[in-house]
């Protein structure tokens, strides 16, 4: 039997501006993302993103889109990892910096594009 890994990470878009939101990781992997993370036994896809978005970025997303499912097998481990990926441009609370998966700010796309 393989063993899957559920995880989820939604792009959200500053309507006023057209800036992303991402997120600069230091823990279990480097780099610029968007927010997200793992699903847990028994929660909803939809469920799941909301809450990672909430502990990352202090901010409640609403009407999500699903934009794409990537996935990958890691040999190593034995482990296929299969991400949900949603967009959004609604959002209300007030953003978090900083929490220990990292610092969270908005870029351009043109600044993305040469990022991490």
């Amino acid at each position: 039997m393989e063993h899957v890994r559920l995880m989820n990470m939604c792009k959200i878009v500053n309507p006023e501006n057209e800036k992303l939101l991402v997120q600069e990781r230091i823990k279990s992997w480097e780099g610029i993302a968007f927010p997200g993370g793992k699903i847990e036994e028994g929660e909803s896809i939809v469920e799941s993103v909301k809450r990672e978005v909430f502990e990352e970025t202090g901010l409640k997303i609403a009407n999500l889109k699903i934009c794409g499912i990537k996935d990958w097998y890691d040999y190593k481990e034995k482990i296929r990892y299969l991400i949900f990926l949603f967009e959004t441009n609604t959002y209300t609370g007030n953003l978090i910096p900083e929490t220990n998966e990292g610092k969270v700010y908005w870029v351009t796309y043109e600044e993305l594009k040469k990022m991490n």
